[in-house]
């Protein structure tokens, strides 16, 4: 487990907030915002203040819109950036790992992860499964914090993290081998070496063209059509999506292991790959309202910071809110 460095990023390198808008000062809509949430009676939630637009072009506004918000309230203090990634991180471990068939819980992850215990009654390979999961998650907010392209060496080594003990032979080594998810046969593994190629050709014409957030949906289901390795091959694509993510100033996104979004999860990606028009509309919408329920989830938590009383961080949060608060009187 690496130490915490104040300089490794929750949600991705700093950007700059969008300037406020204007309207009511700052102190009065936290005060106002704080009465909705600490009265019961009000029932206030950010979701219902962002309700989620019908359309996919609007969802993607929406997620421009809460990104400025959570931007807003940069730069993070390190004490509450090493907070959120302990909290998080274990969660996006456990979730990951389980939609892969691992038994641990969410408490034992984070005792496997966080204070170094071993479980017992549990595998070694379920215990290096968290554990490495913990290394490829630092190694991808390494790489969202830094300026290089990503490439497919790096996808390679997010891969070699994830089997890291656990199957050396083909850690960061694409198949060559056959292989099917259910009722997908994934393409000839003579075909791979070309198809990644062509993934990683698409990301680079279109990181600076498309929405961030549809750009990594896309790019995980491309990656679980081609199933590149051998093994492991969901955990990457979900680790690569979140290295988009970041890279864009967007947090960690998890895709919850209950059994209803599994279903719909696996559901989304055979429709895609079934589909003879490639029309992986229902994947993205997927991907988009997860990224949202995390934007919000987030920023629930960053808007409470007993810190932020009598600083002006977040003013486009709240001038964002506004409409949904009832500002008390002074």
């Amino acid at each position: 487990m690496n130490q915490f460095n104040p300089d490794r990023r929750a949600f991705a390198p700093d950007q700059p907030g969008a300037a406020p808008r204007a309207g009511q000062g700052t102190a009065a809509l936290r005060d106002a915002y704080l009465d909705k949430l600490t009265d019961p009676a009000n029932g206030y939630s950010l979701a219902a203040a962002f309700p989620p637009p019908t359309d996919l072009p609007g969802l993607y506004a929406q997620l421009t819109e809460l990104k400025l918000c959570l931007d807003s309230f940069r730069p993070f203090d390190p004490a509450q950036v090493e907070k959120l990634d302990e909290t998080f991180d274990t969660e996006y471990t456990f979730n990951s790992n389980r939609i892969e068939g691992n038994t641990l819980t969410l408490n034992e992850t984070h005792l496997i992860i966080n204070k170094g215990i071993t479980v017992a009654g549990k595998s070694l390979k379920e215990h290096l499964e968290a554990t490495n999961h913990q290394e490829a998650i630092d190694f991808i907010r390494d790489l969202a914090a830094g300026t290089q392209d990503f490439t497919q060496f790096d996808l390679k080594q997010v891969h070699g993290l994830v089997l890291h003990a656990i199957d050396r032979a083909n850690a960061g080594v694409y198949r060559n081998v056959g292989v099917s998810v259910g009722q997908h046969i994934a393409p000839d593994a003579l075909q791979v070496p070309g198809l990644m190629d062509a993934l990683f050709q698409y990301y680079d014409a279109n990181k600076a063209t498309i929405h961030p957030v549809e750009l990594a949906a896309q790019f995980h289901e491309r990656f679980v059509t081609v199933h590149p390795f051998v093994d492991g091959n969901g955990r990457t694509a979900r680790l690569a999506m979140n290295l988009i993510l970041l890279r864009n100033g967007y947090p960690i996104t998890v895709i919850n292991s209950d059994n209803a979004t599994v279903i719909e999860y696996f559901d989304a990606l055979a429709e895609a790959q079934a589909s003879p028009g490639a029309d992986n509309s229902r994947f993205l919408r997927l991907v988009a309202d997860n990224v949202r329920r995390w934007l919000l989830r987030y920023l629930s938590l960053v808007s409470v910071d007993v810190s932020l009383e009598g600083k002006t961080k977040g003013d486009y949060f709240f001038q964002a809110i506004s409409p949904s608060l009832s500002p008390r009187s002074t």
